[in-house]
């Protein structure tokens, strides 16, 4: 296209509009406040009810909807379909056959940044991605920046404008061509507002401060909400000087398919079917979404994150308001929500849906049956079959292999009276001893399959053989599930010592803990399970593993199977089925039960001037950027990292857009996409201010790990403290942050964890198992493990553990994590969302233990039988303790945290006091005080001149952190009733007149980061 006539006229009646549109701003809705929606916060729920004042206030009537319709756009992460018809391949070349693997195909990549088709090559987890920025021609030139004003506070807001012009949205003429002004989603054609010539500011921010407050708690508002995307800052540097002074790290964390905290509406679907094909930007194939630019009277729309102007399909053309948007958005959910769930037309597959499959490969050497592994995962199997849980109806299918030194197969035909076991005990020439039957549907063979689990273990009751072939008995499953793909669910009990990719125990080496080179025993020995994940993962098929031995099992070398297909790890050292049967046996049929979605592949998409750098969690890469996860499921967490693109000014408004192509239980192929929107900025402290504490700490994690992997455990602690060291001095530059005040806090709480800490205490299994877990935490998963809950029981007041009208159970204060909050005569519940450690002290109420335990006396309690007792004795004092331990399960419902009594004096109680980060720690022999110093923090009396009048504002709130607490006596919760206290957050409580009150300090928590929901 050439460039439209009367473009300078148009561009001078689009500069002075902004003060006609600065009015249609003031007369907006009120937005809630920013910071928040986050889970557990005021205003978080359902976004409809959200929206209800703008929707009954300003409703425009939606216009009339043109019909016709435009050829259907075939592949969900290339090109544009041709004129040709509709592509039988969603992945490879318009009329292409349909390649034999899953992801293979493909002609010459097309020009959109996505378009291209997954290469030949493997790729892996966690390799950087090509960069995403929009590559122009030459000459693509996007014209000069208009002479604007600062759109920033405070800087040039005199600048004088046209009068007398039109509303630049009424302008029905085409968008703009190459070459010309490229106004990007959510903003008009022309503003001062940094980037490409062109991308400007809100319609109706005209550098006004007020405005730019509107817009931003707008973006907010229309975002995918902090359960789905939660981004380190919310308002991004808007250039790389800005950005070489923060210290924060740019990604973003993403929970695609993430469970929907209580009273939230769910993803809304969305139909295309009318319009005839799903509306997506022709060159970055980005889908439409609330921040997108609209043009022409609807004609023509503006893709937010590259800039292309489109033509707009007829069927799905309306007409616009007075400040540019759709008249029809609040009745288009992808207008105006951030989060939606498209329902895929045929193009957007390559083979008919899944089925769910559930292929069971169970270890049944000695251990596994002395252990009781065996029973408990027989048991959990049938409990799940009989209670009609398993998702897929009648699709579902679920086959049974075990295994010790040789393989065995069953038929589970429906017209057996009983199943047939096949042995092949040639592992070095594996093949399937029958071609069907192994694999069958639940539905048809429920009574085969419920007779063969009642049998193995009889079957197996006298075994005497204690050796495993796991690796063998993985790729027999393979060959048994590949034409279809699924689920593999692993069950070891010994390391893999015979057949294929069969390990040694002799590579363990306890000498090695705690120096520098244990990341040898961290490491694969080889790429021997990371090669089969990749099969595998080709193959559709994702693998949960369940390991539960009594000794070594080289963990790190059998991990990737689970990393590299999208699955997880499960690990149960010293197993037995007294202590440990219902933890494996709840994980088990959570696994089974949850939201899944089959055949998964997913992409992320940035604005222009922005670029992914590193992809982190269980996922892979194939090709270059196509991320693929077999089996997605709520669980499933990602974190990516990315920057800015070296000569490139990035658009005003950073924009990031993830599309998960799945197909759910019921055999509906499905596209969640998530949508996330930030203000970039240039002013430090707006930037610094925007920190989302938790999503950082988990970014920072991630970094952390793969550092560590890569290089050595030391490099890794160096550059967490490195990290921290900046953000103390962030702080000392800007005390009146808040959010720098709590980092420093969990990044020692890193530095003291079992993941990181220089101690030979943590065997390698142990550690690799901790690594796998924080791979895949949820960001307030993962921000408890690090920083812990502790909560006093002896004291309860009335109103605590008991329900209250809306059913909710409130939960006692918060404790700092130093013994100072303790007392000998008190009870103390900690949890960091993995277990539940219940401390007793010595002086302890004997009446309390009565009540709780049935005992007289400290000593005569027995801690094994106690977590047996709490919470079943009747009494109202165990009833209240007992609404407590589940409210906290509620809370964290993944994995099952088991209670762990500890009384005052025994051998397990150094694993409590590890977790009190702010004293001295076996891992750090620093407290908190002492290591703000280390990291460079500089009290008031330390200030340079001329810095004392802003170090007044924030003095001492640091240091406050690493004061001595006050006992919990002596600060009341002033939280409302029927509220839990937000446990997301550290309390942070000084003894120092001049700091802010407890209250103030919990209202900031819990305005500013998130909880668990």
């Amino acid at each position: 296209q050439g460039c439209a006539p009367g473009r300078n006229s148009r561009e001078a009646e689009l500069r002075s509009a902004r003060r006609t549109e600065a009015q249609a701003f003031s007369t907006r809705f009120e937005m809630h406040p920013y910071g928040q929606g986050y889970p557990g916060q005021p205003g978080f729920g359902d976004q409809s009810q959200q929206m209800q004042p703008l929707m009954q206030s300003q409703m425009p009537q939606p216009g009339s909807m043109a019909g016709g319709g435009q050829q259907p756009m075939s592949s969900p992460f290339g090109a544009a379909g041709g004129a040709g018809g509709v592509r039988s391949n969603p992945f490879g070349a318009p009329g292409a056959a349909p390649p034999t693997a899953p992801f293979g195909g493909a002609s010459a990549p097309p020009t959109g940044p996505f378009g291209g088709p997954p290469g030949a090559a493997a790729g892996g987890c966690g390799g950087p991605p090509p960069p995403q920025g929009r590559q122009g021609p030459p000459g693509d030139s996007y014209g000069a920046p208009p002479s604007m004003g600062s759109p920033y506070p405070g800087q040039q807001e005199n600048i004088q404008q046209p009068q007398g012009q039109v509303n630049p949205f009424a302008n029905a003429s085409g968008g703009g061509a190459p070459g010309g002004a490229r106004p990007g989603g959510f903003y008009p054609a022309d503003s001062g507002m940094g980037g490409h010539g062109g991308m400007g500011a809100m319609p109706g921010m005209g550098g006004q401060g007020q405005d730019q407050t509107a817009l931003i708690k707008e973006l907010e508002l229309a975002s995918s909400p902090a359960h789905f995307v939660r981004s380190t800052l919310s308002r991004p540097p808007s250039s790389a000087s800005v950005k070489q002074k923060c210290s924060i790290p740019l990604g973003i964390v993403l929970q695609p398919l993430a469970p929907l905290p209580p009273e939230m509406e769910e993803v809304p679907s969305v139909n295309f079917a009318s319009v005839g094909t799903i509306v997506r930007c022709k060159s970055c194939r980005t889908y439409v979404n609330p921040f997108v630019h609209w043009e022409s009277n609807g004609r023509r729309w503006r893709c937010n994150l590259c800039g292309e102007s489109q033509t707009t399909t007829d069927s799905y053309v309306n007409s616009l308001d007075e400040t540019g948007k759709r008249v029809d958005r609040y009745q288009r959910h992808e207008l105006h929500k951030g989060a939606v769930e498209y329902i895929a037309p045929g193009e957007y597959m390559v083979r008919p849906p899944q089925p769910p499959v559930f292929m069971f490969v169970i270890d049944v050497s000695y251990t596994a049956v002395a252990t009781g592994m065996l029973d408990t995962v027989v048991s959990s199997i049938k409990e799940a079959i009989q209670s009609g849980q398993i998702p897929g109806g009648s699709r579902a299918q679920i086959g049974v292999i075990t295994f010790d030194t040789s393989l065995h197969f069953y038929n589970l035909n429906s017209n057996l009276s009983q199943p047939q076991m096949l042995v092949v005990s040639d592992l070095e020439d594996l093949f399937l001893p029958l071609p069907d039957d192994i694999l069958v549907p639940i539905s048809e063979s429920e009574s085969a399959i419920m007779n063969l689990l009642d049998s193995l273990s009889t079957i197996f009751r006298e075994t005497k053989v204690n050796e495993s072939c796991m690796g063998s008995a993985v790729k027999g499953a393979f060959m048994a599930m590949k034409h279809i793909g699924g689920k593999l669910l692993v069950f070891g009990a010994n390391i893999p010592s015979v057949g294929d990719l069969s390990l040694k125990s002799t590579r363990d080496n306890p000498r090695l803990l705690g120096t520098d080179r244990e990341v040898e025993l961290l490491r694969p020995v080889n790429n021997g399970y990371k090669d089969l994940g990749a099969d595998l993962t080709r193959a559709q098929i994702s693998v949960e593993m369940f390991l539960a031995p009594q000794q070594y099992i080289d963990l790190a070398s059998i991990s990737p199977l689970a990393k590299f297909t999208g699955g997880d790890v499960r690990y149960y050292p010293t197993f037995h089925i007294q202590h440990s049967g219902l933890k494996l046996k709840t994980e088990l049929m959570h696994v089974l039960t949850r939201y899944m979605g089959w055949e998964a592949v997913m992409r992320v998409r940035l604005s222009r001037g922005w670029t992914i750098t590193k992809f982190y969690g269980h996922l892979f890469i194939r090709g270059q950027d196509l991320l693929v996860v077999p089996n997605c499921h709520s669980d499933q967490t990602f974190a990516i990292a990315f920057d800015m693109e070296e000569n490139v000014t990035p658009d005003p408004i950073l924009c990031v857009q993830s599309a998960l192509l799945y197909t759910n239980s019921d055999g509906e192929r499905r596209i969640r996409v998530h949508t996330w929107a930030g203000m970039t900025s240039q002013n430090y402290n707006d930037i610094i201010g925007s920190v989302d504490v938790q999503a950082t700490t988990a970014m920072m994690a991630h970094i952390a790990l793969a550092k560590s992997l890569e290089a050595t455990l030391p490099e890794g602690r160096n550059k967490l403290q490195s990290q921290c060291q900046q953000i103390v001095q962030a702080y000392n530059m800007a005390p009146t942050v808040e959010a720098l005040q709590f980092l420093p806090l969990y990044i020692m709480g890193m530095l003291k964890s079992a993941a990181f800490r220089p101690t030979n205490d943590i065997p390698a299994d142990l550690r690799t198992y901790i690594w796998m877990r924080l791979e895949t935490l949820s960001v307030s998963q993962l921000a408890a493990y690090f920083y812990p809950r502790m909560m006093a029981l002896h004291n309860l007041p009335d109103n605590i553990g008991v329900p209250d009208e809306a059913g909710r159970i409130t939960l006692p204060d918060m404790l700092n994590l130093t013994s100072e909050s303790m007392s000998q005569d008190g009870m103390y519940l900690l949890e960091d969302g993995e277990v539940m450690l219940l401390w007793i002290g010595r002086a302890v109420d004997p009446g309390l233990l009565s009540a709780l335990f049935g005992v007289p006396s400290f000593e005569q309690m027995d801690s094994l039988q106690a977590e047996a007792i709490i919470g079943t004795r009747g009494d109202p004092l165990s009833t209240k303790v007992m609404n407590i331990l589940r409210q906290v399960r509620a809370e964290r419902p993944v994995p099952f945290m088991q209670l762990k009594i500890v009384r005052c004096g025994e051998p397990a109680e150094p694993r409590f006091f590890a977790s009190l980060i702010e004293d001295r720690t076996l891992g750090l022999q620093s407290s908190y005080t002492e290591f703000l110093t280390r990291m460079g923090y500089r009290p008031q009396t330390q200030n340079p001149p001329g810095g004392q009048q802003q170090q007044q504002a924030g003095a001492g709130v640091l240091l406050a952190a690493s004061a001595c607490p006050r006992p919990p006596s002596a600060a009341p919760s002033e939280e409302p009733a029927g509220q839990s206290v937000d446990f997301g957050m550290p309390r942070v409580e000084g003894l120092r007149s001049h700091l802010p009150s407890s209250s103030q300090r919990r209202r900031r928590c819990r305005a500013n980061f998130a909880s668990s929901p």
